[in-house]
């Protein structure tokens, strides 16, 4: 699935000599498909206190068989494959206000007796702890990082904190000056570490890491490097040109195909490959990966326990009958054209405009993951975690 470009071919009716059967278990995406077409499965809703295990059966077909939505290339023979799910340990994120380098800060974290290593959760431009705690996709990176074994420490930047925007493009975190003395986005990390060590939850011999997603993953480059990290992560938006040409921390970029997003787009797309490429000609390890779109099917937004599997449907045919969805189910455009749309008909979209504001922005996260826009997606979980565990393999 990471890493290259897909595009699924629809399933097909009957029965040929150039077509096999898909059957997916606990999951969607059974169907008839044409041999050489590329297929999308995906597990069903992840029962509460669960996280995705991985695929059984032909799941030698998959680029990596932990992901919970995935792809592969029709065989001609049948394919059967089954979604597993992991309990996890029942465990809360703390919430505490805590000082950090000048100030307090708002601080969420989980510490378990055994630690794989610690990971800071960077929110993006105009976030804050807080949405990043309470958003959908990053729920499931983080029971999917605890279900590995590793701690979880999520803050805000200064900005954030301070509530000044002096920039007007959203509360940011600060890059430079690349001083942990004087940047207090840098040494709020030190101060709130230093607490946990002092605290006994964790100790300087734990690896740490960083992931981020848009501003967060440009400041996770820079933080990682800053700080030595063991590893690094960035969701669409490029690395800092002082990671390419001084850091030695194994670094990895999760891009969006269709990212629409200003300061990114097809340009920080590009640049992040030519990052990427740099780090690796210096012999540091890197990867980069990259979200392709993938059709919608009905169930999908019922991932969220707010949203019934009826509800969901309904979501999804509205969709359709809006032409919002191409012949193979893919989206034509991205939440924020979508959405346009939807406020300027409310009688064309019964469904949408009967969604809470928590879950209207949830559905608009879950447009722009299937179209592949600039949202953090949840579908290289796996893939991040594996980086994190060994970067150079």
């Amino acid at each position: 699935m990471a890493g290259c470009s897909k595009k699924s071919g629809s399933t097909t009716s009957g029965s040929s000599a150039d077509s096999a059967t898909v059957t997916v278990t606990n999951g969607y995406g059974s169907g008839q498909y044409k041999i050489g077409d590329t297929v999308n499965i995906w597990s069903e809703e992840i029962p509460t206190g669960s996280a995705f295990n991985t695929w059984t059966g032909y799941n030698s077909l998959l680029e990596n068989a932990g992901e919970w939505h995935n792809t592969f290339v029709m065989p001609a023979q049948n394919v059967t494959v089954t979604a597993t799910f992991s309990s996890l340990t029942p465990f809360t994120l703390t919430y505490e206000v805590i000082q950090g380098m000048n100030i307090p800060k708002n601080v969420y974290y989980y510490f378990p007796t055994s630690q794989k290593g610690i990971v800071y959760l960077l929110h993006g431009t105009g976030g804050s702890a807080q949405t990043l705690i309470n958003n959908f996709e990053w729920i499931t990176m983080i029971n999917d990082l605890v279900a590995a074994g590793y701690a979880i420490v999520v803050t805000e930047s200064e900005e954030t904190s301070l509530n000044e925007n002096p920039t007007g493009l959203g509360y940011r975190w600060q890059e430079l000056p690349l001083d942990t003395l004087t940047n207090p986005d840098y040494g709020n990390f030190r101060a709130l570490t230093d607490t946990f060590y002092n605290r006994g939850y964790t100790n300087p011999s734990i690896p740490r890491y960083s992931i981020g997603m848009s501003d967060g993953g440009a400041f996770s480059s820079t933080l990682s490097y800053m700080y030595h990290f063991d590893a690094g992560i960035s969701y669409c938006a490029p690395s800092d040109s002082v990671v390419i040409s001084s850091s030695t921390v194994p670094f990895q970029f999760c891009m969006a195909k269709y990212d629409n997003n200003p300061q990114v787009g097809p340009a920080g797309d590009a640049e992040a490959q030519s990052n990427s490429s740099a780090l690796t000609s210096r012999g540091v390890c890197s990867k980069l990966f990259s979200h392709d779109h993938s059709p919608v099917y009905p169930q999908r937004f019922a991932r969220w326990s707010a949203i019934s599997l009826s509800l969901s449907t309904s979501l999804y045919n509205e969709l359709k009958a809006n032409h919002w969805l191409d012949n193979n189910n893919y989206l034509t455009a991205a939440s924020d054209t979508i959405s346009v749309y939807i406020q300027a008909n409310p009688s064309a979209y019964p469904v949408a405009f009967s969604l809470t504001t928590a879950q209207y922005t949830y559905y608009n996260d879950e447009l722009d993951d299937m179209y592949a826009a600039h949202q953090f997606y949840s579908d290289f979980d796996k893939t991040t975690i594996q980086f994190l565990e060994s970067p150079c393999h």
